[in-house]
């Protein structure tokens, strides 16, 4: 670190053009007992990832640097002091606002929202127990209960060695592949028979991928349904057009006119012995309007 310019990114005294103090780092704020290890663990990724995490884990100390670099120091312990006041409620501010050193106020945020709210544990095993897949697809549902199993993890308090934390970690674990297909539509039913019977059982990434697998080829297999569907109903319709067509031309073809010999109408319907309909501009029409006006025109001639 003494080798190092302040200018140089590596350098925890280093502020880039984009660390701002009034930009929001994180998309949590900040409500309480009720979300605070959520909130906390976005932060401490933030503030790693911006090489600020020594500010508020007490790594980062004004008394590590020379005198000349105390200004700089506050500068950054400020910096970061604004960063958590901006994903605070405004309920909480004025818990904190008076504060001067980064690592206290994030001591004294730990201190009274690091609790481990039992009805919060409880709500989650229940969701956990009672999740289903419901309309939502495969990834969804797998995101949902992830999120779950997250929240819960972080809300366990770290259990000493001597009291078996290994195992007791192992077993939630190796619970999370039957709850993951427990909440599964009963569409999957055959698939999740086959997973039980699996020893060891597969792991939530393996069941996972074989599952969207399955809904990839259902959607396509429902794709083709609908296309053989469509097909047949176009060509139901053809069918039946054409074959209203052929009757059609069947009936005319079976009427017979006794007063010009020819087929396709009667006598009783011939527009020649009876007047042409209203409208009417067939082309024998208005031959036999040219015929009928050159002869007036002859006549009166």
């Amino acid at each position: 670190m003494a080798n190092l310019d302040i200018d140089n990114p590596r350098h925890p005294l280093c502020l880039q053009q984009s660390d701002n103090p009034s930009n929001v780092i994180i998309s949590i704020q900040l409500k309480g007992t009720e979300n605070y290890p959520v909130w906390s663990k976005a932060m401490v990724i933030a503030l790693r990832a911006k090489r600020k995490l020594g500010f508020i884990d007490g790594s980062c100390t004004k008394s590590q640097f020379t005198e000349d670099l105390g200004e700089d120091w506050e500068r950054v312990n400020t910096t970061v002091l604004t960063w958590i006041m901006n994903i605070v409620s405004s309920d909480l501010i004025n818990g904190i606002v008076y504060g001067e050193n980064a690592h206290e106020v994030w001591l004294d945020l730990e201190d009274r929202f690091n609790k481990v709210n039992s009805s919060r544990v409880y709500n989650l095993q229940r969701e956990v127990a009672t999740i289903s897949q419901g309309t939502s697809i495969i990834s969804v549902y797998h995101s949902r209960l992830k999120s779950l199993w997250d929240e819960y993890g972080s809300l366990i308090p770290s259990l000493p060695v001597t009291a078996g934390t290994g195992d007791f970690i192992e077993h939630l674990e190796q619970q999370k592949p039957f709850q993951f297909l427990m909440g599964l539509n009963e569409s999957y039913e055959a698939i999740r028979s086959e997973f039980m019977l699996q020893y060891p059982s597969p792991s939530v990434s393996r069941a996972f991928v074989i599952l969207i697998n399955e809904e990839n080829q259902r959607k396509v297999c429902v794709s083709n349904s609908q296309i053989s569907l469509a097909n047949k109903m176009n060509e139901s319709t053809v069918f039946m057009s054409t074959r209203g067509n052929q009757s059609k031309f069947k009936r005319l073809n079976d009427l017979y006119c006794e007063y010009c010999h020819f087929k396709g109408h009667s006598k009783d319907t011939y527009y020649k012995l009876h007047g042409y309909p209203l409208g009417y501009k067939g082309k024998r029409q208005q031959q036999y309007k040219q015929t009928n006006t050159a002869t007036n025109n002859s006549s009166h001639g």
